[in-house]
């Protein structure tokens, strides 16, 4: 990330933990007020990027350790579990992250009390729907496998279906720790804790890797072994913010009068301000699912087509997973950019300063893409280094996996520094509170876009570009969708950025009319 020469992290650490200090003794985090915007992103971004890296560097490490030990298929299984983890985790991020921008426009209120509550009435939600999620998710887990793409003999445990299952048997008991760990974490941030907030997610993250491996590769369990590690760690992650959230260190406290007390009026609040995140999670199960059965189809006739022996449609489908597990890496760092972002835009829009919001989202924006050129430029020279990671040497078709891979990657990522200007203009309109244009700019990408170009180019490569050619047709969906996203995104961003200086012109107005009629007083 560029910064000023003279904004050292160390000192925008050691000023974290100064002012962290204060707001434990009570203060509210006025500091997002007045100190400097390049500063403010420096401390509040440097610790949500590490975040956002080390909760997606455990992902991909427990992607490897189960490529080392199942192969390609034991990809393919995480890969078609992923709608599944979304839908269960869809809620827990829409009452994260909506309790979180309202408790930030509360702290720039100065109105302690009713961000509080929305800290207790969040805790409530997530722990009633995660109940939920439990029961009907095991209730029903084999048939949401066959629709979301599993494919094998439900008796061979080595089958992707077996697999998937195994993992996901597990993983769903981890549902409510999972809501606190990566939903409730954002409070932290809210009221001006990244530090705290990042040893969180660091804490989970060591939990996470060291079981990975050690229940992996050391005891050879089956890939549940993965499940486990993640629940383990989340509830780890959670059991330390739940301490923190009721020891009063913090500058809010779960309060039980507003944990047990259901309040309907701030429920709808909550869901509206975090609908973007909640579409964006089932929109991607949306298109998971049905990208895992577009990949399974015309994976299959890929295979066919030039002879192989191995099953490409499984292939195909841990071949996505890879794409998306390495893309992660890249999308964490705008996506931790985004959540340094919201804190200082949702306290600085509470208390009326549109100059430095303007500024924060500009600034903001320069550095993600700046990010975003060289991160592309490197995976578009060096792909295969990626997708070695996750092939096992040894198993059958190795060359033929790793060029699948490469195409996959190459025409996938082809435009993935937009995808920056993508991700922090949809945080920043939920950081301002206006969910529902957070949430077009979603629905126009996915739902509108990438979905309709998935069934329509696998469909129109497989029918004028020859047998087993469909395949490509859902890597070139990805960098249109992409490119869809990006015209939308910086249509809206520059509407708000006119409103913006319109608001700045008159907030400057006023401010001299007011230093006017005081000199004419003083005369």
């Amino acid at each position: 990330m560029s910064v000023p020469a003279n904004s050292e992290p160390t000192d925008a650490i050691s000023t974290a933990v100064s002012e962290q200090e204060k707001l434990s003794a009570g203060k509210n985090p006025e500091f997002m007020e007045s100190r400097s915007i390049p500063r403010l992103l420096l401390q509040f971004s440097t610790p949500a990027v590490l975040a956002s890296l080390v909760s997606v560097t455990y992902n991909l490490v427990a992607r490897i350790f189960v490529a080392k030990r199942f192969g390609m298929d034991g990809v393919a299984a995480l890969t078609v579990s992923f709608p599944v983890v979304v839908l269960f985790l869809a809620i827990g991020m829409m009452i994260g992250t909506g309790a979180t921008i309202i408790i930030s426009i509360r702290l720039g209120e100065r109105n302690n009390d009713k961000a509080e509550e929305a800290l207790g009435q969040a805790l409530l939600l997530s722990a009633v729907t995660a109940a939920l999620f439990i029961f009907f998710g095991q209730l029903f887990l084999d048939p949401i496998l066959r629709f979301v793409g599993a494919t094998g003999d439900a008796a061979d445990p080595n089958s992707v279906f077996s697999l998937a299952k195994s993992y996901i048997s597990v993983i769903i008991w981890g549902v409510f720790v999972q809501h606190i760990a990566y939903g409730v974490n954002n409070f932290l941030r809210a009221e001006g804790k990244p530090l705290i907030a990042m040893v969180s997610m660091f804490l989970s993250a060591i939990v996470n890797i060291v079981l990975g491996y050690y229940f992996l590769l050391v005891l050879k369990t089956g890939v549940w072994g993965a499940g486990l590690a993640n629940v383990i760690a989340s509830a780890v992650a959670a059991s330390w913010i739940c301490y923190l959230y009721f020891s009063g260190k913090t500058v809010l406290r779960w309060r039980w009068r507003y944990i047990w007390r259901f309040d309907w009026k701030l429920t709808k609040t909550i869901a509206i301000c975090g609908a973007v995140p909640f579409a964006t999670q089932i929109c991607s199960a949306i298109l998971q699912t049905t990208q895992n059965n577009l990949l399974g189809h015309y994976g299959t006739l890929y295979g066919a087509a030039n002879g192989y022996t191995f099953d490409v449609g499984d292939v195909a489908i841990g071949m996505m997973g890879t794409v998306v597990a390495v893309s992660s890496v890249i999308t964490m760092v705008f996506l931790g950019l985004g959540q340094g972002v919201q804190p200082i835009v949702g306290y600085n829009s509470g208390a009326d300063r549109p100059d430095r919001v303007l500024a924060t989202i500009k600034l903001a924006l320069k550095v993600a893409v700046i990010i975003g050129v060289i991160a592309w430029a490197l995976l578009m020279r060096y792909p295969e280094e990626a997708v070695k990671w996750f092939l096992k040497e040894d198993e059958e078709g190795f060359t033929a996996k790793l060029e699948l891979g490469v195409i996959a990657i190459r025409i996938s990522c082809l435009v993935l520094p937009l995808v920056a200007v993508n991700i922090l203009a949809g945080g920043y309109f939920q950081a301002k509170g206006r969910a529902m244009i957070a949430l077009m700019m979603t629905l126009v990408r996915q739902l509108f876009c990438l979905l309709p170009c998935l069934v329509l180019l696998t469909y129109l490569f497989e029918r004028y570009w020859g047998f087993g050619k469909g395949l490509n047709g859902c890597w070139v969906a990805f960098p249109i969708a992409d490119f869809v996203g990006f015209v939308v995104a910086v249509a809206f961003l520059r509407a708000d950025f006119k409103r913006l200086n319109r608001l700045i012109k008159e907030r400057k107005e006023k401010q001299s009319a007011h230093l006017s009629s005081e000199a004419v007083e003083g005369a």
